[in-house]
Formats: C-alpha cells, structure tokens, sequence
C-alpha cells in the first residue's frame, strides 16, 4: 500500500485549492467551509501503485503535485497499457461520487505526487451539513465522467476505422487519450478510400 498522510500531517491551503479547475466555481467563502472534509494524501515513488484495477472505489482524488498514470491491464507478469498520464489539477476515481464500483484500471506514480481527497462517507457527510458544496462536488465529477466516456468513446470509433482501413493492430501509443491528431489522419484516410471505392 502507497504511503499515506492525512490533512493533519499536510497542511492544506486556501492557495493550494484556489488555481486548481475541480475548484473553479468556488467563492472563497465556499472553499474555507469545504477545507474541513479534506484529506491530503502523499504518495511515495518506490510504492508505485495508488489503487489497483477492480478495487473497491472510496473516494475522489485531484491531483496537487506531481504525476500519475493510468493503466490497464496490469498483471502478474504484465507491464499494462498506460491509457493516460495525468497532472497537477487532473482528477482520478470520480466515478466513487456515484457508485461504490471497483476501479476500471490501475494508478500509479513514478514520482512524488499529492492529492486532495474526499472519500465517500465524508462527501455524504457533506451532502447533509452543506448541500450547496456537495452538488458543486457532483457537477464537476459528473463533467469529467462525461468527458472521459467521451474520450472512450473516440478511443473506440478510431480503433474501428483503423482495423477496417490498414487491417492491422496499431502501435501500443494509439491507446493515448491524447493521440487525437492520429484519429483525425485516420478518418481522412477512411474517408479516401472510401471515395476510391464509389469511383
């Protein structure tokens, strides 16, 4: 298990919640009410893993300092497929603030990283003594739930058009969120032979 300390251990700032895009519709007001219900996690490199794929979900965590990587697939004697690299500001295991489901893939961390969480039972807490701060919690996780089954979704038309245009498996580097100028190629290549084919 990564190495973990709590708020009281890490001091937690205004300024450290202020620059962050999960805090943007904030009033400062609503951050110094919202401090109490958070927790500082720190991860150390040498322990890698922050949760595994098909663990019980328990909270969400936005990253402070450094870098994490989503993977999937990791095994016994399997490296896994680094579906995403994530930064300061990026948020991972917000789907928890909807259902307790397991993790669909492993993070971990090749450096020292930081989060701010809120863990479930905390956030219903919320729900009961400030609503307001609770439904903003809900918004910004279900936005990000949205754009990330977005991103799946362009994931999975690109693998498509590459299976049926070049009849091969592409490059483990195609399975990177951020690889959009190779779906917009591939598209247009579709579209090419497509053209050829009518003529």
């Amino acid at each position: 298990m990564p190495s973990m300390e709590k708020e009281q251990d890490l001091s937690l700032q205004l300024e450290d919640l202020t620059p962050l895009e999960f805090f943007k519709d904030y009033s400062e007001t609503d951050l110094r009410e919202l401090m109490p219900y958070l927790k500082l996690f720190r991860y150390r490199p040498e322990e890698g893993l922050i949760f595994g794929e098909d663990l019980r979900n328990k909270g969400i965590q936005i990253i402070l300092e450094g870098e994490v990587k989503i993977i999937k697939g990791i095994g016994d004697n399997e490296e896994g497929i680094v579906l995403a690299t994530l930064h300061r500001g990026d948020i991972i295991g917000e789907a928890s603030m909807f259902d307790e489901v397991p993790h669909t893939a492993s993070v971990e961390t090749s450096e020292p990283a930081t989060t701010i969480s809120i863990d479930r039972d905390t956030y219903f807490r919320l729900v009961e003594e400030k609503p307001h701060l609770a439904v903003k919690i809900a918004n910004r996780a279900a936005a990000v739930l949205s754009d990330r089954l977005h991103q799946a979704n362009e994931t999975i038309y690109t693998y498509a058009i590459w299976s049926r245009s070049l009849s091969q498996s592409p490059p483990e580097s195609f399975w990177h969120w951020q690889s959009f100028s190779t779906r917009e190629n591939l598209i247009t290549r579709d579209l090419d032979a497509r053209q050829k084919e009518g003529q």
